[in-house]
């Protein structure tokens, strides 16, 4: 016989206090004989002697009932135990991500399924339970009150796969054995594994939870739409709720509100925040949302932005883009095409590769690792150039210059939906000085037309990394550097050319950031936030300093990289939102598993596998047997 509560039967001492209570009310008469009543004494001796086993009998009755009600509280059991070596194994999974916040009938669909456990009956004195970040081997339940009590919501999901991998190593090697594995999960975003669920060892039991409502709305991305003269955030929502029109949306500095904002059903669920460029921000969205709480604040960080790097290699110092790329928001230098030091063409944000006849293969190849890892190139061909040589460059965005041509053409068209001319320009200009070129080459275009000839053929574009004129822009064959628009175009290009951090990184992918900074041998940076501190993999590499962020043991926020002292930079740190659509697949019985609508059902199930054999109700009907007899004794004392 087994016990599911065994603790209970501690209460088992209390019937030493009736027992005493007895003893201490047991009275010794004082006798006196009289000498012509020796048949009243012999009346009197069988009366006191019956009465005294009547209250051993009455004593004895009650003990026995009180007996039986404590041993019918402790639940006992007995099961089926065939074989001398044969016990029943149970392993469960209680998937603890995020999802499972959502609200149940009885609370979040975590807490209920925790309560659940511990309330309902399990007929086994040891099991295992593990979730999604801890292993709880070969515990009592009464052990694990603490523990799963105090469960929390983890970032981690583990695939099916992954938990029925897991699941089937902790069960022991005992092939004799009866196995159970009880799956508790909503299984959100895990249509497309239910069928590959196959066993032969054990017994499955999927319990499948699911919320009252499937609505939740939360921010998906924070983007840097334009860094011309300010930041403009985009900023893109989603909600489950097709009936919900707006969503409330705060944008933070640190502990200061910055503004208010609707993301708007009409606009999508998308809106915009402006930022100064000349300050460090720390922001954090907040959404108001009834739903999932973890999704519904947004943390990002956007450093003060340094002065841009840019390189100019030609054959001869080009005045105007000295008098362009000022010393206040630039940090400028030019280098003939002979004296190119090629490591620091790679501590550049922009490269302008100003009217070279030809460009050598060395340069080639460092301007296609230069855009590799996002270094922007200004490309200015010179008249008559290498078009071989041109297009050796080109080919990395699939451009090839075909032919010169011959023909002036005016510039008569701005594209000022580009982010260079869409903050530079207050109004549409239409009527203006266009400048001219003699000559240009014709290309095949693949690129966004930023500037166009008057026959509409494109005079300058750009593609990702690349800005690219397709004719000289020297005096020798165009006066446009002498033209009012020479500045707001290669001011544009210079400021977007800024590589700028990213705004934040997700805690469940991998990411790498690469520091202008050298460390010495025994220093390491460090991630810190109050009283915490991580060291991160980090990878000195000559000047540069690589941090490859995963597996991160943090929660989301703000977060400062140190070395010793010194603060390096600001890092955001935000949890994946696969876990935010409220997406449940629909679960039927499967051949290798059986479903369950809720753990008791799914325990009862266990039991009858067991054969459990509940022995409380006998204890509770011994324990009425037992008080009858003692209320027949009264009632035939009286």
């Amino acid at each position: 016989m087994q016990f599911a509560l065994p603790e209970l039967l501690y209460a088992l001492f209390a019937l030493l206090i009736p027992i005493l209570v007895h003893l201490f009310q047991l009275r010794r008469f004082k006798i006196q004989k009289f000498t012509n009543l020796a048949f009243l004494e012999k009346i009197s001796v069988q009366t006191r002697q019956s009465s005294t086993l009547k209250k051993w009998l009455i004593l004895l009755f009650r003990m026995l009932a009180l007996a039986c009600i404590i041993l019918a509280f402790a639940q006992p059991y007995t099961s089926n135990t065939n074989a001398k070596n044969e016990q029943p194994e149970l392993v469960i999974y209680l998937d603890n991500s995020f999802s499972m916040e959502a609200s149940g009938p009885k609370g979040p669909m975590l807490k209920q399924a925790i309560q659940a456990l511990l309330t309902e009956q399990i007929p086994l004195e040891k099991i295992t339970v593990f979730t999604n970040t801890k292993t709880y081997l070969n515990r009592s339940l009464k052990d694990l009150k603490r523990e799963l009590t105090a469960v929390e919501y983890s970032k981690n999901q583990l695939g099916l796969e992954a938990v029925i991998a897991k699941g089937a190593l902790l069960f022991t090697k005992n092939e004799s054995d009866q196995k159970y594995f009880i799956l508790i999960s909503d299984f959100q975003g895990q249509q497309e594994q239910m069928n590959l669920i196959e066993n032969s060892n054990y017994q499955l039991f999927v319990i499948p939870t699911r919320p009252i409502s499937n609505s939740n709305s939360f921010i998906e991305d924070v983007q840097i739409a334009s860094q011309i003269n300010n930041y403009k955030l985009k900023v893109i929502g989603k909600t489950a709720n097709e009936e919900q029109d707006s969503i409330q949306l705060s944008l933070f500095n640190g502990q200061k509100l910055i503004g208010k904002s609707i993301l708007e059903k009409s606009k999508g669920y998308k809106t915009s925040f402006t930022v100064p460029k000349n300050e460090s921000f720390t922001g954090k969205f907040i959404l108001e949302d009834s739903g999932l709480t973890f999704d519904n604040n947004f943390y990002f960080n956007i450093e003060k932005a340094p002065k841009t790097s840019v390189l100019s290699i030609g054959d001869h110092k080009t005045d105007y883009l000295n008098r362009i790329f000022t010393k206040a928001e630039f940090k400028y230098n030019y280098s003939n095409l002979q004296y190119v030091d090629y490591k620091m063409l790679q501590q550049q944000d922009l490269v302008v590769i100003s009217e070279l006849k030809q460009l050598p293969n060395a340069l080639i190849n460092n301007l296609k690792s230069f855009m590799k890892v996002g270094g922007s190139v200004l490309f200015i061909p010179a008249v008559n150039g290498d078009m071989n040589s041109y297009n050796s460059f080109l080919d990395i965005e699939n451009i090839k210059f075909n032919s010169l041509s011959s023909n002036e053409k005016k510039i008569t068209a701005i594209n000022f939906d580009h982010p260079i001319f869409k903050e530079a320009f207050e109004r549409k200009v239409k009527n203006f000085q266009y400048p001219k070129v003699n000559q240009h080459y014709k290309i095949d275009n693949q690129a966004k037309t930023l500037l166009t000839f008057e026959d509409g053929k494109p005079f300058l574009l750009h593609k990702r990394q690349l800005f690219f004129f397709t004719a000289a822009i020297g005096s020798e064959n165009s006066n446009f550097t002498n033209s009012p628009l020479i500045v707001p175009t290669i001011f544009g290009i210079g400021k977007s050319s800024y590589k700028l951090p990213k705004l934040y990184y997700n805690l469940s992918q991998k990411s790498e950031l690469d520091l202008k900074y050298s460390l010495k041998n025994e220093e390491v940076v460090k991630i810190t936030r109050e009283n915490k501190t991580f060291i991160p993999y980090q990878n000195k590499q000559n000047s540069k300093l690589k941090i490859i962020l995963e597996d991160l043991p943090i929660k989301a926020g703000h977060y400062a990289l140190h070395n010793k002292s010194d603060t390096l930079q600001y890092l955001s740190f935000n949890y994946d939102r696969n876990e935010s659509d409220l997406d449940y697949p629909k679960i039927q019985n499967f051949s290798s598993y059986e479903v369950f609508n809720s753990i008791k059902s799914s325990l009862e199930s266990l039991k009858s596998g067991v054969n459990v054999n509940e022995l409380w109700k006998w204890f509770v009907i011994f324990a009425l047997i037992f008080l009858a007899f003692e209320m027949l004794i009264l009632k035939i004392s009286e």
